[in-house]
């Protein structure tokens, strides 16, 4: 732990020297620890057993202390059941409202349910969500777009609990929800040279219609769009690094997005996988034992959550931000 701790004060120190960042060293400090207690201090969060109830539990009290209620709406739990079996999943939503009716829905997901400690997939992706949370709840509301910050349960068994929620959405909800932007899996090892910042996605609205992309042409939707833009607005993506340190859209499933584009909204999972070389290849360590708190490329997971934070600001404030 010290030997990490040292690591990410180094890398506050570089990054506040090198340029100015959207996002603060408390900001990414928050998203830290929440990653560290996930992982250390509640563990494995199979569904249905004791690991699960406490990240649900842990995650409920941080949206509450955001802000978030259930008393006032803002604060929801969505249940469901596998396909297979009775046990239940509890997903929660919370939803700071635009000031105006009828406003875009702009959605951040990650799920919480893991296979082993579950540090890459997925306590960075859920601390990903949280600290976009936590930076979004303390701003003045957007007049024409609201925020739902979505901790998804069951997606290790079939993406069930990202099923069960889009599958609740009204028409109205759907037609309105502008983009979903899935994370899963936001750190890499210091040594895992073959890991790429990857935007995957599966289809795109057009104006015939919602339409499937392919792996020769990989859908560049509301959401990829925004990102790619943000990405050119921070200045960390160099054009020379495609396909390297990080891939324009590529045709790739296997996560919450999925659930999304069944329902025919953009979506994108946001996430460190293989490079375009590799195939897109999850990391070694994913769904065992040893995916615990390490040496992660700290500076790359900076990089990937300020994009993150300029394309969800960027998509809030113009509709066509990215276009």
């Amino acid at each position: 732990m010290k030997k990490c701790m040292i690591c990410l004060m180094a890398t506050m120190l570089l990054f506040s020297s090198a340029c100015a960042l959207e996002i603060s060293g408390d900001d990414f400090d928050f998203w830290y620890e929440e990653m560290r207690v996930l992982v250390e201090d509640i563990g494995e969060r199979t569904v249905g057993e004791e690991g699960e109830m406490l990240a649900l539990d842990y995650l409920k009290q941080r949206f509450e202390s955001m802000g978030f209620n259930e008393a006032d709406g803002t604060l929801a739990q969505y249940r469901c059941t596998t396909d297979w079996s009775d046990e239940e999943s509890i997903s929660l939503v919370a939803v700071k409202p635009a000031l105006n009716p009828g406003a875009n829905i702009l959605t951040v997901c990650a799920h919480y349910d893991s296979h082993g400690p579950g540090a890459r997939d997925n306590a960075s992706g859920v601390a990903a969500m949280l600290a976009m949370a936590k930076i979004f709840a303390a701003m003045e509301p957007y007049a024409d777009t609201e925020l739902r910050f979505i901790a998804f349960s069951a997606e290790e068994s079939g993406h069930q609990g990202s099923l069960g929620y889009c599958a609740g959405l009204t028409a109205d909800e759907r037609a309105r929800s502008l983009a979903a932007f899935n994370i899963d899996i936001l750190v890499m090892g210091i040594e895992e040279e073959d890991r790429a910042l990857s935007m995957d996605t599966l289809g795109m609205r057009t104006a015939d219609g919602y339409t499937d992309g392919s792996e020769a042409s990989p859908a560049r939707n509301r959401a990829a769009l925004a990102l790619l833009a943000a990405m050119e607005e921070t200045g960390y993506f160099a054009p020379e690094d495609e396909d390297v340190l990080w891939c324009t859209p590529r045709h790739l499933g296997e996560s919450d997005h999925e659930s999304f584009h069944w329902i025919g909204v953009d979506a994108v999972n946001y996430c460190f996988r293989g490079t375009t070389a590799s195939g897109g290849t999850w990391p070694a360590l994913m769904h065992s034992p040893d995916d615990i708190m390490g040496d992660f490329d700290l500076n790359r997971s900076w990089e990937a959550l300020d994009a993150l934070y300029t394309a969800l600001d960027g998509l809030a404030n113009d509709p066509a931000y990215g276009d």
